[in-house]
């Protein structure tokens, strides 16, 4: 059975090339970046300075290498900012008109609300009719006014339209708009911005960002998919913004094909400029976004425009020469043929076998594993649920750093740890490859379907070999005396475990001395290799393959911290919207390196730490 599970692998490891080869493909085609700048900004700087004009706030933009200005609804309130309307309350047109000895204010206008006063070309009147159940025209020393009756801070924060110049001078200057939107409550005002939203679509306007923590209409799945399907038959795109998770957005992005592109939101001041174009290249390069939104010093134009020249400077320097700043879009729709899944689901039951064969040398186990991912593969092949496809490469994940520390192993054979380096290498890369064909699509690119179980690949291998070690040493353990050299081993494996667990996740927190050398290493080698595969895992692994040859059941402890290179590489592809070279890049230099430095253990091992215990032992028997 075994040579045919192994002939069985092999076969899904052929047959599924394609898929692999056809995401490299449509992850190398696309290398275009998105610089986007609020016009809110813009339009700050010119109140603050009347003399600067928006023309030229645009060709700066443009010569700095932005693309696109984000744009986002009028309301009553920015309208006054721009001077297009004065707005006054009825509280203190009463005042006015007491000051001024005129009639007082009469019903109906002595309610609370809003009187609002057309400045210059500007007609309120006509691009507000039909938004208000109620309004009223005043005039007061030959100017007319509209009263809005209600609370003046709710009519002040109403939408009303997208600023029509404002996109004509854009798209006449080159550039493209994005305009934004936001879920308001009131379903009226939602409802007449979507039909907005709609209007404006034209050449230059073809990407939709929406602010806040919902999208519009995400409470109600019969009108977002509507408002979904508008948008896909007009022909936005969607922005997603990284690490924002707003709710809906999932299913507008499934509603419209997937027409969606990453973006990276950042705010950048003259003392993160550095930073902040690091940050750029390295989402460029490693998390395949392809947009980035940034929030300026709003002050001044003379102060921030200096902080973005240099930051797109900065930029330009370091960024790899396959990019190219222009339009951002979305990756080329690709899906994995059913026959490929199959390949890879056979090879996923082969897998799984053969790792409880290997590690447990136990029948019925073995027969369980096989019937078990089978009955798996079946349900999926009948539901075509994508939650089974994650639990089988789940369990993949999680499997594959044990069984590649565990393999058996032939100390007494020459290249011997050369030998099982690679092995443990080869267990590692299949399993890998099997949850890189189960995973592929789009959806995946692109953030909108993630992995789960990342916490279970970081506890689970560890702990297993933890209690295997332990399991194999039982009897020694409970004899053996506690020596000193012994408190100071389990302090500095407990201090390797607080860090790693603190270098754990997206909320783990590096220290200055570590992200100046990533940034070093980045700079020289393209993507930096991970720490915790090429100066803990793998090193300790090496480690624990030269300890085998004299300890051949204590070395188990060493394989403790020597697995978390393992699961770290594994979990390197486990990040789908990684590109897949950079994964192999960074995976192969920490391979490399890993090894090495795993020599270098081994040198101070045999040189020093046996010198050590030595001279420790010869004076505890003193």
């Amino acid at each position: 059975m075994k040579k045919v599970l192994i002939g069985i692998l092999l076969a899904a490891l052929l047959l599924t090339i394609p898929t692999a080869v056809q995401r490299i493909q449509i992850e190398e085609a696309n290398k275009s970046i998105e610089t986007i700048v609020p016009y809110q900004l813009a339009a700050n700087w010119m109140i603050e300075d009347p003399d600067l004009t928006f023309d030229q706030i645009l060709t700066d933009f443009k010569n700095t290498g932005v693309q696109s200005i984000s744009l986002e609804p009028d309301t009553i309130s920015s309208l006054e900012r721009k001077r297009l309307v004065t707005a006054v309350s009825t509280s203190r047109m009463h005042e006015y008109l007491l000051l001024t000895q005129q009639e007082p204010l009469e019903a109906p206008f002595t309610k609370p609300g809003l009187f609002i006063h057309s400045n210059n070309s500007y007609d309120f009147e006509k691009v507000t009719e039909g938004f208000f159940e109620e309004q009223h025209t005043f005039t007061v020393n030959g100017d007319d006014y509209l009263f809005i009756p209600g609370n003046a801070s709710r009519i002040l924060s109403i939408p009303v339209a997208y600023d029509r110049e404002v996109i004509e001078t854009v798209l006449d200057a080159d550039m493209m708009v994005i305009p934004r939107l936001s879920n308001f409550s009131d379903e009226a005002q939602l409802e007449r911005m979507s039909e907005e939203l709609l209007a404006i679509k034209q050449p230059g306007v073809d990407k939709v960002l929406f602010s806040g923590v919902d999208v519009p209409f995400s409470s109600d799945p019969v009108e977002l998919k509507e408002f979904g399907e508008q948008l896909n038959t007009v022909g936005y795109e969607l922005m997603s913004i990284e690490f924002a998770d707003q709710n809906g957005l999932n299913q507008l992005a499934y509603i419209t094909d997937l027409n969606l592109v990453r973006l990276h939101s950042l705010g950048v001041a003259d003392s993160n400029i550095t930073e902040s174009a690091e940050k750029i290249v390295r989402a460029a390069k490693e998390r395949n976004l392809r947009a980035f939104y940034l929030n300026l010093p709003s002050e001044k134009y003379e102060e921030a425009l200096p902080v973005l020249q240099t930051l797109q400077a900065e930029v330009d320097s370091t960024l790899p020469t396959s990019f190219a700043r222009g339009d951002s879009r979305t990756f080329e729709a690709y899906s994995v043929p059913l026959w490929q899944t199959a390949m890879a689901l056979l090879g996923v039951i082969a897998f799984l076998t053969l790792a409880t064969q290997s590690v447990f040398q136990n029948k019925k186990l073995t027969l369980f594993a096989l019937s078990g991912s089978a009955l798996f593969v079946l349900l999926y092949l009948v539901l075509q649920q994508s939650i089974i496809l994650k639990a089988l490469a789940l369990a993949v994940a999680i499997t594959a750093p044990i069984w590649a520390v565990l393999l058996n192993k032939e100390p007494q054979k020459k290249g011997y740890i050369v030998k099982s380096y690679a092995q443990a290498i080869g267990i590692a890369a299949i399993g890998i490859w099997l949850i890189v064909v189960l995973l592929s699509g789009n959806q995946y690119i692109l953030g909108i379907d993630l992995f789960r179980g990342v916490s279970l690949i970081y506890i689970v291998p560890i702990a297993f070999i933890a209690v295997y070690a332990i399991w194999g040493n039982i009897k020694f353990l409970l004899k053996a005396p506690v020596i000193y050299w012994h408190i100071v081993v389990i302090a500095v494996v407990s201090g390797i475990a607080l860090y790693y667990y603190s270098r754990t996740g997206n909320a783990g927190e590096a220290s200055n001395i570590e992200l100046q050398l990533r940034s070093l290493l980045e700079q020289i080698l393209y993507v930096r290799p991970r720490t915790k595969e090429f100066l803990i895992g793998f090193p300790f692994f090496v480690l624990a393959l030269h300890v085998a040859k004299s300890y051949p059941k204590g070395y188990y402890f060493l394989l403790i911290p020597g697995v978390i290179g393992f699961l770290s590489l594994v979990n390197t592809f486990t990040h789908l919207h990684i590109p897949l070279l950079i994964s192999l890049l960074r995976s192969g230099y920490s391979i490399l390196f890993g090894f090495i430095i795993g020599l270098v253990l081994i040198w101070l091992y045999e040189k020093v730490w046996k010198k050590i215990v030595t001279n420790i032992r010869v004076r505890w028997q003193a």
